[in-house]
């Protein structure tokens, strides 16, 4: 069964890239004297039927069939040249359309050739709307009827025009492009992730990677914020991935990565993924419904209502889902101290951890936003919504643990072997509600924008524990925990544009937040609650209140735009832990942050753009982080580091080129640096603990010294038509740190450690869809990821290879895809994992997805007004697509 699955797999594999390698070609033209299907003219020939033409020997031409008898459910072919308006030069590889006139749907399609002439085969009687779009050209419309096979002549393209005070193209948006700081993936433009989550978006944004897990990093950074139309989303991490998750990725307009936030982001972050939903309702209603399901299992039935009338708008969103998921941990670890010759080490300590984890989760979730347009200048936006998560998951845990005495006369080692069971049931509740109100002073980019948001979480579990030992049946343990985590908060945001002139503008933003965390955390030796374990027991109460202004000034000269802004915030957080334990802890703590940056970007007529940029970011850690309270867990600790730890400092910047070629599709090439200085981050050690009586880990966060990253990356798009697309991401950096610490050896001895490390990494990423007989659409997706490295860790090789189809019936009334994530099955053969490399506590740990290869299909039905299909349940944002 396996190796007939393997089979498919490859043909199907060999079929998406020598059908790709096919539509690559360009289309062939049918040049005068031709021979084609245009037979009924001499040389397969006729005359132009267009006032617009001249007739020549070296004038291309349309093969138009001649006229027949038209039978109902017949198909015509129409046809066309088209030529550039000012210089008369034919258009190749030019996309055009024919749109339905009454809601604009797509029809059919087709790209022009070598000599400007495309031909569309396949189109039914009745009125339609000609749509030709390419890069660097004006949009061409044209309302035309079709009653037999048609010509429309020569069509004359007008070259686009670039606006000086915004971004703006008027043509067909670019998968990719620069926009100041932003790095912009147009998701609407791209047919082969409308299927898909908003998760699956994100892979294709340049740099962005989506771990298994759901955890996103941005070009090897782990330090992103995540923002919903221009606004944080102060999701928590768990409740984000969900959110990604069950949004379609057909619900969002683009994909902004800023790799070096200016000052109006206000962010402690290194970087940020905005995450922009589509433009407003045009009119009517609409509503879509279906379902996606998978073999691992997986199933999501969703449905999505929006609706119009004047000036009101109303999106309505719903989705459930269940899944289940399959993985396995092998984990090994070495404690050591120095030995007699220097530089050598003595083992003291050795464990061996094998886990199966089989995670089962359920999920609903409801988001409803309401717009209202007051007037011509003004409207108010009210979105609310949350959803509710069930989890129920079970583990099965042996580990072997080996201490070895070197200090007894004689020597002796000790083996401790024992068996796990465990048991969670989890519940996540999270709501929102939130207004904007956004006022135009005029058309020039005089604008007031002021949102108000307020939020809510809770998440409780229960969990039965049971760990018993093969000998040493004297420790086994039985435990029972409880957790109840409650937080809140509400935001005020404002956004103030000024422009001074046609060239230049001043913007203004100020953003107050203030949260509340309210969690229990109840541990007990016995699985009925009956004995209170105080080792693991405590009660956190924690509120953090900020403000944070920024002041930006953008300046144009021609192509050349500066853009500079200076922030300024101030934190406060006040927590307690409370707890039956001597460390229990509590303190306030104030912050105060600067953010300069500069921006320089140059555009020109043809299209090259290119940017540099510079931001400087401080940040500080977090409470937990400072606290000296320690959190307990089976064989390990967490605590703070409340004497050691100062602000960071980050200087970034940034060099990029960006073109968009007419016949290729787009190249970009970015270098990048970043130095931060005092960088926290965690660093894993083992210690005999006096509370648990054996060897466990404890982690502890410190300022590095100083820490690098430095590199290049590449993103390129080849289209040659309409029908064939080949993305490439590659990123290429070399990360390293020196850090200077104290350390207490198991003598009691204070020492001096010392540090330092690098190593260059890369990742490659490549997409390609192609689409045959009109109609089907075929995908691959391969990525790798080299091992990379982290304070004295170092993170596993990861891999992965996906195919997929996709086909449209009656009009797009009716959608199906089917999708093979890893082909090759590499999370569970391989699997992904880290190391700790410190050379006292070595670990090396393996995870692996079983059920990591598994086929996904699903089923999308539509009513009602296509165009409203791209409307997203989150609403519009007032900066609309400004590359649209």
């Amino acid at each position: 069964m396996k190796k007939g699955f393997l089979l498919r797999a490859l043909f199907a594999l060999i079929l998406v890239l020598s059908t790709a390698l096919c539509i690559a070609q360009p289309p062939g033209g049918r040049h005068p004297g031709g021979g084609g299907w245009g037979g009924g003219y001499p040389g397969g020939r006729r005359p132009p039927m267009g006032g617009d033409r001249q007739w020549g020997q070296n004038q291309p031409t349309t093969n138009v069939k001649p006229k027949k008898k038209v039978r109902e459910g017949d198909t015509f072919t129409v046809a066309g040249i088209l030529r550039d308006a000012g210089t008369g030069e034919y258009l190749p590889f030019v996309n055009v359309a024919v749109l339905d006139t009454v809601d604009q749907s797509f029809v059919k399609g087709s790209v022009s050739n070598m000599d400007g002439l495309f031909e569309i085969v396949g189109v039914p009687q009745g009125g339609f709307l000609l749509r030709v779009s390419a890069i660097g050209y004006e949009t061409f419309s044209l309302p035309f009827s079709v009653t037999n096979n048609t010509d429309l002549g020569v069509l004359r393209i007008k070259q686009g025009v670039t606006s000086l005070n915004e971004v703006t193209v008027t043509a067909e948006k670019p998968l990719y492009a620069m926009d100041g700081e932003k790095l912009v993936y147009n998701v609407s433009e791209d047919p082969s992730i409308q299927t898909g989550t908003t998760e699956d978006a994100l892979q294709n944004a340049p740099g962005v990677e989506v771990d298994v897990e759901g955890n996103i990093t941005l070009r090897g950074v782990s330090s992103v914020e995540i923002w919903i139309n221009d606004k944080p989303s102060k999701l928590t991490e768990e409740n984000l991935k969900t959110y990604l998750q069950t949004l379609p990725a057909n619900a969002l307009a683009r994909v902004e990565t800023i790799t070096n936030p200016s000052a109006k982001y206000a962010t402690e972050a290194e970087a940020v993924i905005n995450i922009v939903t589509s433009a407003h309702i045009k009119s009517n209603q609409f509503v879509s419904f279906g379902v996606n399901g998978s073999n691992q299992p997986f199933v999501s039935p969703w449905v999505s209502y929006m609706w119009k009338k004047d000036r009101l708008s109303v999106n309505l969103f719903a989705s459930g889902r269940y899944s289940k998921r399959e993985n396995s941990n092998e984990d090994f670890a070495w404690r050591r101290r120095d030995g007699a010759v220097e530089g050598t080490y003595d083992t003291t300590y050795y464990s061996e951890v094998f886990q199966n984890d089989v995670n089962l989760g359920k999920s609903a979730n409801m988001f409803l936003n309401l717009n209202y347009e007051i007037d011509s200048t003004s409207e108010i936006s009210i979105d609310g919504g949350g959803f509710m998560n069930w989890g129920d998951n079970s583990s099965i845990r042996s580990q072997s643990q080996t201490y070895y005495y070197l200090d007894s006369v004689p020597m002796f080692s000790e083996v401790f072997v024992d068996s796990t069971n465990s048991a969670t049931d989890s519940r996540n509740i999270f709501s929102h509600l939130g207004a904007d109100y956004t006022k135009k002073f005029d058309e020039k980019g005089h604008n007031l924008r002021i949102g108000l948001n307020t939020r809510f979480n809770n998440n409780a579990s229960e969990q039965w524990y049971n760990r018993l030992y093969d000998v040493y049946t004297d420790l086994d343990e039985h435990r029972y925990l409880l957790s109840n985590m409650r937080s809140g908060g509400v935001s005020l945001d404002a956004r103030y544009n000024r422009p001074y002139s046609e060239d230049g503008e001043m913007s203004y933003g100020l953003r107050a937040d203030v949260g509340y965390d309210n969690n229990d955390y109840h541990r007990y030796n016995d699985i009925d609650g009956m004995v209170m374990d105080t080792l693991r027991t405590y009660h956190f109460i924690g509120d953090d209140a900020s403000v944070n202004a920024d002041v930006n000034w953008t300046h144009r000269w021609g192509g050349f735009t500066l853009s500079t802004g200076m922030g300024v915030g101030t934190d406060r957080v006040n927590y307690l832990y409370d707890s039956y334990m001597p460390f229990a802890d509590d303190s306030t703590l104030y912050f105060l942050m600067f953010r300069p940056s500069l921006h320089l970007t140059y555009r020109t007529e043809d299209m090259h753009n290119l940017k540099l940029n510079y931001s400087m970011r401080m940040s500080h850690a977090r409470e937990d982080q400072y606290s000296s309270f320690r959190r307990y867990g089976e064989n390990n600790y967490f605590t703070g580091n409340p004497d050691g730890l100062k602000n960071s400092y980050t200087h970034s910047m940034e060099a990029g080129w960006q073109k968009f070629f007419d016949r290729f599709g787009n190249v970009g090439v970015e270098a990048y640096g970043r130095l931060s200085t005092n960088e926290v981050s965690s660093l894993t050690d083992a210690e005999y603990d006096d509370y648990l009586e054996r060897i466990i880990s404890y982690s502890m966060p410190y300022n590095m010294g100083t820490s690098w990253r430095y590199g290049t990356s590449l993103n390129m798009t080849y289209r040659p038509t309409g029908f064939f697309n080949v993305r490439l991401f590659a990123n290429v950096y070399d990360y390293g740190y020196r850090m200077e610490y104290d350390r207490v050896d198991e003598f009691g001895n204070l020492n001096h450690q010392t540090d330092q490390n690098d190593k260059w990494s890369w990742s490659v990423r490549v997409n390609a869809w192609t689409k045959i007989f009109d109609q089907y659409m075929l995908t691959v997706a391969a990525g790798y990821n080299s091992p990379t490295i982290s304070l004295m860790s170092e993170r596993k090789a990861r891999y992965f290879l996906n195919i997929g189809a996709r086909s449209d019936f009656f009009n797009r009334r009716l959608s199906v895809y089917v999708n093979v994530q890893d082909l090759f099955n590499w999370g569970a053969r391989i699997g992904s994992g880290s190391t700790n490399t410190n050379p006292y506590y070595i670990t090396d740990s393996t995870r692996k997805m079983l059920n990591s290869r598994y086929i996904s299909a699903g089923v999308t039905f539509r009513f009602g007004k296509m165009e409203l299909e791209q409307t997203a349940k989150e609403g519009d944002t007032e900066t609309g697509d400004s590359l649209e």
